[in-house]
């Protein structure tokens, strides 16, 4: 099957292991690339508004740098790359950008600890139960 609109989605780590994957599938096909950071903004309820504004200020900063250095790693002449760049509950809006853009493939690692999937949950695991299309699940490790 040939992937013509992909979804790939990363906090910025992994970003090698998954875009070498991800170009070993593309080949020579023409495709668009779709680059999603989302920013999870979410803050204790008692947080200040000052620490708020900060985090979601440092986090969209990140998001735009890991944004830039997707659309370095996603280069090639059958390649068309956009940027989405999000705040909210990654899970969801994950799915929700993969339903309005109508891709094909959604590629996102799988790279936390056993520990952290039982503290916090895995954004991966509740991409796969909602996910309106094909999913490429990348086990990432660290190097």
């Amino acid at each position: 099957m040939v992937y013509q609109k992909i979804l790939v989605t990363s906090t910025g780590e992994y970003l090698d292991q998954m875009a070498n994957e991800a170009m070993q599938l593309i080949a020579d096909w023409d495709t668009e690339i779709i680059g999603l950071y989302v920013a999870e903004t979410s803050a204790p309820f008692l947080t200040p508004r000052k620490i708020k504004e900060m985090m979601k200020e440092e986090l969209t900063e990140r998001g735009k740098k890991v944004l830039s250095d997707m659309e370095k790693k996603f280069k090639g002449p059958n390649i068309k790359f956009r940027r989405i760049l999000k705040e909210g509950n990654p899970a969801d809006e994950i799915v929700k950008t993969a339903e309005e853009e109508g891709v094909d493939l959604l590629i996102m690692g799988t790279g936390k600890s056993v520990v952290d999937k039982h503290l916090l949950g895995s954004v991966s695991e509740k991409v796969v139960h909602t996910s309106p299309c094909t999913i490429l699940l990348i086990k990432t490790t660290k190097e």
